[in-house]
């Protein structure tokens, strides 16, 4: 055992810079998460047109829904919410006024693709 740390001893003064690779290597697997993080959030916040329905609602129970059953913003997960908006839409004489945006985040099959390039 002396006699390997006597040979790793004189391999680190001959070969100084040796002692950079593991620093190094930190640094760019740093640096990777990093830019996966930003690549990640990027992705997420990229929620399609189409997810959430564009016209207008009558009724806030009719846009949201009610406790036991799911309205037409959200229907699925994750869910968008209703806001009501200030220029309404007039079908004949009901005034639809609620409409849906969508959520912040969507978990999809390119964040599925991203994470597994993180892992790799």
């Amino acid at each position: 055992a002396i006699a390997l740390n006597k040979v790793a001893a004189q391999f680190l003064s001959n070969n100084p810079h040796t002692v950079l690779i593991p620093v190094v290597q930190a640094i760019v697997g740093i640096i990777w998460v990093l830019i996966w993080c930003l690549s990640a959030t990027f992705l997420l916040s990229q929620v399609p047109a189409d997810y959430t329905p564009t016209t207008a609602y009558a009724t806030y129970a009719e846009a949201y829904g009610t406790t036991d059953t799911p309205g037409a913003c959200n229907d699925k997960w994750p869910q968008g919410q209703v806001w009501k908006d200030t220029s309404c839409e007039v079908e004949g004489d009901v005034t639809k006024c609620y409409k849906c945006y969508p959520p912040r985040y969507i978990f999809d099959v390119r964040f599925a693709i991203s994470f597994f390039v993180f892992l790799w």
